[in-house]
């Protein structure tokens, strides 16, 4: 019952990060970063309820945030390293077609950030499984 409820858990943090990943795309406009809209809120929102709860049944402080931080940041690294090498748009740039193209600027903004979250999340999730893994080993040996 325990794993089952893990497996909830885990699957809707997975969910409340593509909503706010979903949100998020919005932000990145060929005019820079934007403010956060309902969506990242929401998401966010979600993200904090469904860790807290978790946190609460499993007695585990930050219980499966990663999965939530993987799916934002890997899509967000994904895409800035494909665009990080782009010129940035100029302030009140002519309309983006093909003869002119232009990248968002913070490209390299999106990648720190999104590289440190997911390096971040890689070392919760192999703390977290590791915890798991010498748990289950005690309760054997018990």
């Amino acid at each position: 019952m325990r794993v089952l409820a893990a497996l909830a858990f885990r699957a809707l943090q997975g969910l409340s990060g593509f909503i706010a990943y979903y949100g998020a795309t919005g932000m990145l406009t060929s005019e820079g970063l934007r403010p956060p809209n309902v969506l990242v809120l929401m998401g966010l929102a979600a993200i904090g309820l469904t860790t807290i709860a978790a946190s609460r049944a499993e007695r585990r402080p930050l219980a499966g945030l990663w999965v939530a931080a993987i799916v934002v940041a890997l899509p967000f690294l994904l895409w800035s390293i494909a665009h990080v090498s782009d010129a940035p748009c100029p302030p009140d740039h002519p309309p983006i077609t093909s003869a002119y193209d232009c990248g968002v600027p913070g490209a390299s903004l999106v990648l720190a950030t999104s590289g440190a979250v997911l390096i971040a999340a890689i070392v919760g999730a192999f703390v977290e499984l590791r915890s798991l893994a010498s748990g289950r080993r005690a309760a054997q040996l018990t």
